[in-house]
């Protein structure tokens, strides 16, 4: 029987974290008809969930700056979203620079830094890091024995794949289009490396870890269109993609793919790839209708449609605005909400109204 909504800040307490808005809150412990995990999974497969997943409330997230607390003088392996700075800069574990800005919410490639100068060159130019230098094995035991949530899904942000890999060594997007538009066989040779290094580094973090997902960042277009043709993904980036999606699948564990820009020439192909979940660029991609026509296919990880972040809705108004997107993407499994910029009573509401329309929605079936 599906539980009664309580009313902001009643009842048993569950409190959560907002990583990207680095934000504590509070939200209703509801008793479950099946673990969390089991959940998680079947949502993702597409296989009878009993609710839509929260993430606030089933994960824990762990972004690769959190993955070693004692790394070497001025570096991270990532940015931190959590970082109370307004602006510094830093050396990633393949010593590109770069500079965290709050104002923009994330970091970018500092000016003028270049690893590699000529894609014919990369086996001498790019060192590929084995981590032994940040303590990777302390950081992860102080979490599990502190921090560790069994209950939860445990989803590991692993930052870049291999096109954006290339575009941080070479210094720009525009410098690894034109490797792949002169060097294709040179970049592929990278792409195939980068690859193997991903992979250990995935196999690395799940000795460490009982990760249950990945996420790669990947961004395969701007704005306005894809960065390259859907042959040139084909023959330089879909194999080696595939390669590390497959084998987190091996292991028994989730995929999920973020990747910004408009990227609608693509979709065929990432049902191919497999991912879990995808994560798109809203603004420039047509997700509910993504959802109709790849949605047996994908798992999509995508804001609530016409939810404004910063405006306090009325418990009547947030229960449409779930509505309506349990109507676009929850049929079926598949759908990963992400809420942030909302208040706390907001953010109570919301998931209120996600958890228990959910469990009315997929009893009815």
């Amino acid at each position: 029987m599906t539980p009664e909504r309580p009313a902001f800040g009643t009842g048993k307490i569950l409190e959560a974290r907002l990583p990207f808005a680095n934000q504590n809150i509070s939200l209703p412990a509801f008793e479950h008809p099946i673990s969390v995990k089991e959940n998680f999974y079947r949502t993702a497969r597409r296989d009878t969930p009993r609710w839509v997943p929260f993430p606030a409330a089933d994960m824990q997230e762990l972004h690769m700056a959190h993955l070693a607390e004692h790394g070497p003088p001025g570096r991270q392996l990532g940015p931190d979203l959590s970082a109370k700075s307004d602006r510094y800069t830093y050396l990633d574990s393949f010593g590109s620079s770069w500079t965290w800005d709050r104002n923009a919410g994330g970091a970018c490639m500092t000016i003028g830094t270049r690893v590699c100068d000529d894609i014919l060159k990369w086996e001498e130019q790019i060192r590929f890091p084995d981590l032994h230098e940040w303590d990777l094995e302390e950081t992860a035991r102080h979490f599990m024995a502190t921090r560790y949530d069994p209950e939860r899904i445990l989803h590991l942000d692993i930052y870049h794949g291999p096109f954006q890999a290339l575009s941080d060594l070479l210094g720009s997007f525009a410098d690894a289009l034109e490797a792949m538009f002169e060097e294709p066989e040179a970049c592929r040779a990278f792409f195939d490396r980068f690859t193997d290094w991903l992979i250990w580094l995935i196999d690395k973090l799940s000795s460490l870890y009982p990760a249950d997902m990945f996420t790669v960042h990947d961004d395969w277009g701007t704005e306005r269109d894809t960065f390259f043709s859907p042959h040139m993904m084909e023959t330089l980036l879909f194999e080696p993609t595939k390669k590390v999606i497959d084998h987190v699948h091996s292991l028994g564990k989730l995929y999920q793919f973020h990747c910004c820009g408009k990227v609608d020439r693509f979709m065929s192909a990432m049902c191919e790839l497999g991912p879990d979940f995808v994560q798109l660029q809203r603004r420039v991609n047509d997700t509910p209708g993504y959802k109709k026509l790849y949605g047996s296919h994908l798992g999509f990880n995508t804001g609530l449609e016409g939810l404004v972040p910063g405006v306090r809705y009325s418990p009547g108004e947030t229960a449409k605005i779930v509505k309506d997107n349990l109507d676009m993407f929850a049929q079926g499994g598949g759908f990963l909400p992400a809420v942030y910029g909302a208040s706390p009573e907001t953010m109570w509401d919301i998931y209120s109204e996600l958890y228990l329309q959910s469990r009315r929605l997929y009893e009815r079936g």
